[in-house]
């Protein structure tokens, strides 16, 4: 095993000042990753010369253990140069992060060996099936949305393990990606391009039990990992809080859109050769959306605060707790979103080229509150159904609602 002096000497503001400095070359580099569906190698390497991956991971292989705010410091900065490297950061940083939650053979079976190395996710496609074998599950089928997979070494597939008597169990499964029968270039979407999040096909792969972690095993407080790794960052609730990746990087995509709109407003005249930076429609514009991106800010943090605290009690976390920061974090986005379409208009017809910044901000921007987690509805009705007194609709995410 690695020193771990090695490795943790860095703070949160050498890697937010690192991620700052990358900023101009992501976005140059974004046309092309966009054109290429895929993140380029050299940016991948820059990320781990600059330590963000280590972000979570334990320091018993080197990591740093930071804050889970520390996600929101890193990504927003990197979200401003390219959304997709951005979107790659943060999953890809995100998967170390539940590792550190499951039992220390699963810790060892990926970073023993190499403490370099990176996880994915991925989600069952149609047809995919998992069996219950003596000693774990057999997968086979397809496995997609795989963010950043052309730099990973393992994939925490989602499992949904079929039960006898109740609903299918939720498992996060650590699968080799030498266990991967094909790669399936499949990724070919209007936002986030970049990411190059494929699918693969797994062929009757075994999976001991010991690489997995079931859902209700990380809804905050004591997990498996935090027995090997007593830092609270192993107790914040996975799908409360863990949410707050895809968030980060929706607001360093608004404030990438923001920057570039300042740039580009200071100099524009209008056809009839006024200052745009003087017009009264440009400036409520600007400074609203520079609003909504602050006060997506400011709910993140608040949250932030709030679930460390409550982590490093040691006590889990509130149904109200985990229904707000949910709530919380859609409601971040959304501003997000707004922020983004607010500025599009100021672009005018240059904003309608497939190359424009601008075009690429929204279409990022939508792409990453697409994700199942950030859907603005879900979030504020079971919130609100918390509140009335009601069973909350998504057990999934809520597996005691029916006895808070």
């Amino acid at each position: 095993m690695p020193d771990a002096a090695e490795r943790t000497d860095v703070s949160r503001e050498e890697l937010a000042e690192r991620a700052r400095a990358l900023v101009p070359v992501l976005r140059e580099r974004a046309p092309s990753a966009e054109q290429d569906r895929r993140v380029p190698d050299v940016t991948h390497k820059e990320f781990v010369e600059a330590g963000f991956y280590k972000m979570f991971q334990p320091r018993r292989y080197g990591g740093y253990e930071m804050s889970w705010d520390c996600i929101l410091d890193v990504a927003s900065e990197l979200g401003r140069g390219c959304g997709s490297s951005c979107w790659v950061f943060t999953n890809l940083t995100g998967q170390s992060w539940i590792n550190g939650m499951k039992c220390e053979q699963a810790q060892d079976d990926v970073w023993k060996n190499d403490p370099d190395a990176v996880i994915a996710s991925s989600f069952p496609g149609k047809g995919a099936t998992v069996k219950v074998v003596e000693g774990g599950w057999v997968a086979d089928g397809m496995w997609g949305f795989s963010s950043g997979i052309d730099f990973a070494d393992w994939s925490n597939v989602q499992l949904f393990v079929p039960q006898e008597n109740g609903p299918p169990q939720h498992q996060f499964a650590l699968v080799p990606k030498t266990d991967f029968a094909e790669m399936v270039d499949d990724w070919n979407p209007s936002g986030l391009a970049a990411t190059g999040s494929r699918s693969f096909v797994l062929k009757d792969v075994f999976i001991p039990e010991h690489r997995a972690i079931a859902a209700g095993e990380v809804q905050g407080g004591a997990t498996p990992g935090s027995d090997v790794n007593p830092n609270p960052l192993y107790k914040i609730p996975l799908f409360a809080m863990g949410t707050k990746q895809f968030a980060s990087t929706a607001l360093g995509i608004a404030l990438g859109a923001l920057d570039a709109m300042w740039t580009d407003l200071s100099t524009r005249k209008s056809v009839g050769g006024i200052k745009l930076s003087e017009q009264g429609t440009v400036q409520a514009r600007v400074a609203e959306a520079s609003a909504e991106i602050e006060a997506a800010r400011a709910l993140m943090l608040e949250d932030f605060r709030e679930s460390n605290l409550v982590a490093a009690s040691g006590e889990p976390p509130t149904q109200e707790q985990r229904a707000r920061w949910r709530r919380n974090n859609a409601f971040a986005g959304k501003l997000c979103v707004q922020a983004v379409e607010r500025l599009f208009p100021l672009a005018g017809g240059r904003g309608l080229g497939f190359d424009s910044p601008y075009q690429r901000a929204v279409r990022d921007v939508h792409a990453a509150t697409s994700q199942n987690s950030m859907a603005w509805d879900v979030a504020a009705i079971m919130y609100a159904q918390h509140r009335f007194g009601a069973v909350i609709s998504d057990p999934c995410y809520f597996p005691d609602a029916k006895k808070d």
